[in-house]
């Protein structure tokens, strides 16, 4: 740690602290070189100074900006514009390994995507560290994610494309992606917000909810925030095993549907809406489906996911979790019809 990084931990630890006391927690044998310390610390706007009567006291910024800039996306390499971070801020140096690892995955991966699949010229980045939460966004002016994801897949809406998006293994560029960048970038955050046009998908996983909400003024093009603690546990190898069954190569073989997504109005009764929430799905080797917000389902949602999908997929794992006692009682019912089953 060079010293400029340890005053500011000491500022860090010790709020509202003198420069003198500054010098004699950090053993510092110069007032002088300590005092040029903090000058450059305030104008890189990781620390702050306030006045208290004739003295000056100094605090650990709320806000330190690490980059924000207009970008051409055209021919722009991701690795690039991390670089530039790096070389351009140094709060990086005080945040945890794992949450280095995921900012970089993450805002990598996103700033891919505006490059690869907006049809954008231009974009804008910005990168920052807020209450202890590392922070960013990614935008673009393009065709707007929803609307790309809706016409190549040629759905009816914008949100039966969120609800794909959703699922993961989902790319309009098979070539060059996966498919999987935004299902791990909102499954690793602790807040992910996916905006565009008239809709916006909230991602939270401090509670474990997911949301489509209706944008009061449209967004033109597509618009990524992406939120972490700075001290986060989180690993990002965590979530690839949480959701495959390859430990060796990491594919993704697992998906999570939140079934509050696939609603008409407050029901989930349809057997049309089950296989709406069905599509796709073959591919996985388990399914996790997330009742988290759903009270009551009618006996065809269940019916058609918990006996017709798993007679007709006996090798996919199908796994309800956060069930109210009702759900409990539909999905019960069906795994236990034996109807259509093969009896020893």
């Amino acid at each position: 740690m060079n010293e400029k990084d340890q005053i500011y931990n000491i500022i860090s630890k010790n709020p509202g602290v003198f420069a003198s006391k500054i010098v004699k927690l950090g053993n510092f044998s110069q007032r002088t070189y300590v005092s040029r310390l903090l000058s450059q610390l305030v104008a890189e706007k990781r620390i702050r100074r306030e006045k208290q009567g004739r003295n000056v006291i100094y605090f650990v910024s709320d806000v330190v900006i690490g980059l924000e800039e207009n970008l051409k996306l055209k021919g722009l390499h991701e690795d690039e514009i991390w670089a530039k971070l790096r070389k351009t801020t140094t709060f990086l140096n005080d945040i945890s390994e794992q949450a280095e690892n995921i900012l970089y995955f993450a805002f990598t991966e996103m700033l891919n995507n505006a490059i690869d699949h907006s049809h954008s010229g231009v974009g804008y980045a910005k990168i920052w560290l807020e209450d202890n939460k590392l922070k960013f966004i990614v935008k673009d002016s393009g065709i707007g994610v929803f609307k790309n994801v809706m016409a190549e897949k040629h759905l009816a809406s914008e949100t039966e494309a969120i609800q794909e998006i959703v699922k993961g293994k989902l790319t309009t560029a098979a070539r060059r992606h996966s498919g999987e960048g935004i299902f791990w970038t909102s499954k690793i955050a602790d807040k992910f917000i996916l905006k565009s046009y008239k809709y916006e998908l909230v991602v939270d996983n401090n509670i474990e909810d997911y949301t489509i909400k209706k944008l009061e003024k449209n967004l033109i093009g597509t618009e990524v925030y992406f939120e972490i603690s700075k001290n986060t546990s989180k690993s990002i190898r965590k979530i690839f095993r949480d959701y495959t069954f390859d430990t060796e190569h990491l594919t993704l073989d697992t998906t999570a549907i939140p079934i509050n997504l696939y609603s008409e109005g407050d029901i989930w009764i349809s057997r049309s809406q089950a296989k709406k929430v069905l599509a796709g799905l073959d591919k996985y080797k388990k399914i996790i489906f997330n009742f988290a917000g759903v009270e009551v389902i009618g006996q065809a949602f269940a019916d058609e996911i918990f006996r017709v999908f798993n007679i007709e997929h006996p090798d996919i794992i199908l796994e309800p979790i956060n069930m109210s006692d009702s759900v409990k009682l539909m999905v019960s019912h069906a795994q236990n019809d034996l109807t259509g089953r093969n009896k020893l």
